[in-house]
């Protein structure tokens, strides 16, 4: 098939949505596809790198058109209504390039891969071809009563809440392309029923993240038991992802438990760590690492015991199929992607109720997972098995039969045309 992708956000060296846009292309190619990807030039070194690893067959299938918006636009990136504007316009100029496509390159599918954002969808259904979207989260929100967890919460949330109604109420284009795309693919029950609101009628849960191949051990990780639980939380120091509520939790923990927690990241709320650790008594009980390289982050995952993280908002978190990837057993929130996805056996999540109901649950969780190590090393093997059905090349395979089932015009070709290059995910 001609394959055109749309992916705003795509670099093969990058985690996020930059690993998420590239490795929706790279396994519509790596599958045997011919494939035009619209894209910044934000990502363009490390593409060309990659393309460079592609033999004469392969980079004659693989084709980049770098979108670029005025200088004014990306100068307004760097504040927040500025990053809107200029995915919107570059939204804009993808689907004129696109139209110019068109007359060269009969299209059979047109994938929307990046920004996977509910809020502002896609300027391509524009073209009349079979679309999928996708997979998209925005739909699920920040319990307001967990409100005290984000200081910033005008800023990252009410303002958020706002400009996400304006758009889903006003663009046309985000009603037209969810009702016009031959498939939907959503992150977590809340972006599901949002879409199914705006007239989407094809509509298939599925996780936004995946795993390169050569991230998995090739057996379950066994390790081995010590004195101290070692827990690990990783992710950007922001205030939606909540880590004072993880660091409230383990100050209630019960005394008799001797545990550790690393974290992993930085960000906003990294001066205030310091702080923190002290007004919830875990002096010497916590390591900072800050950021670290990837190897490293692998290495981190393999060498503790529990993940803990407690996001108050996200559509499902990367790091969670991460941890379950390295045998980790998980303790989080029973709520969006993380409720959706992760295996009830393989997760201790706590309700989200109130702070102080969420808050002994998650202390609780610590405490069942000290006391039953066995308990432990079988949450970890059922996410294990889960992490092991959610590689990208798996999860393309499953994405071309959804479409042979719904489409079967779009029928996916026989899989290893291609050799595999998942190393350069989140490499």
């Amino acid at each position: 098939m001609n394959v055109l992708v749309s992916a705003y956000a795509c670099n093969p060296a990058r985690g996020g949505e930059e690993g998420i846009g590239f490795n929706w292309m790279h396994e519509w190619h790596h599958t045997g596809h011919a494939v035009w990807c619209l894209t910044t030039p934000a990502g363009r070194p490390a593409l060309d790198a990659y393309v460079d690893h592609l033999g004469s067959e392969g980079q004659a299938r693989m084709h980049f058109e770098y979108v670029q918006v005025p200088k004014v636009i990306d100068y307004l990136y760097r504040w927040q209504f500025g990053v809107y504007l200029h995915y919107i316009v570059w939204q804009f100029l993808a689907w004129r390039t696109a139209q110019r496509l068109t007359k060269q390159v009969n299209f059979d599918l047109v994938h929307h891969a990046s920004y996977g954002s509910l809020q502002m969808a896609s300027w391509l259904w524009r073209l009349g071809r079979p679309m999928v979207i996708g997979p998209l989260g925005g739909g699920q929100h920040a319990p307001a009563a967990f409100k005290r967890y984000v200081p910033d919460w005008f800023k990252t949330e009410t303002l958020r809440n706002a400009i996400a109604w304006l758009l889903t109420t006003f663009d046309p284009n985000v009603r037209k392309s969810l009702q016009h795309a031959t498939l939907v693919l959503t992150t977590n029950t809340e972006t599901a029923t949002k879409v199914k609101q705006l007239g989407g009628q094809r509509v298939q849960m599925f996780v936004d993240s995946g795993l390169p191949d050569n991230f998995l051990p090739e057996q379950f990780p066994v390790r081995a038991e010590g004195e101290v639980l070692r827990i690990l939380w990783l992710g950007r120091l922001v205030t939606r992802k909540a880590l004072p509520l993880v660091l409230e939790a383990l100050g209630q923990v019960n005394p008799r438990v001797p545990f550790h927690l690393t974290i992993v990241g930085d960000g906003y709320l990294g001066p205030q760590l310091p702080d923190l650790i002290r007004h919830y008594g875990l002096e010497g009980r916590v390591t900072w690492t800050g950021t670290l390289p990837w190897l490293e982050v692998r290495e981190m995952y393999l060498t503790h015991d529990v993940f803990m993280f407690a996001s108050l908002r996200d559509s499902f978190a990367m790091q969670l199929l991460e941890a379950m990837g390295a045998g980790l057993p998980i303790i989080t929130l029973d709520h969006q992607g993380a409720r959706d996805f992760i295996p009830t056996a393989a997760a201790l999540k706590a309700p989200v109720t109130t702070p102080a109901e969420t808050v002994a649950a998650l202390a609780h969780a610590v405490e069942v997972c000290y006391d039953n190590p066995a308990q432990r090393v079988a949450m970890g093997r059922v996410g294990y098995a889960f992490a092991c059905t959610q590689t990208w090349y798996l999860r393309s395979l499953r994405l071309q039969q959804l479409l042979t089932d719904l489409s079967p015009t779009v029928a996916p070709s026989q899989p290893g045309v291609v050799a595999r290059q998942a190393s350069y995910s989140r490499l």
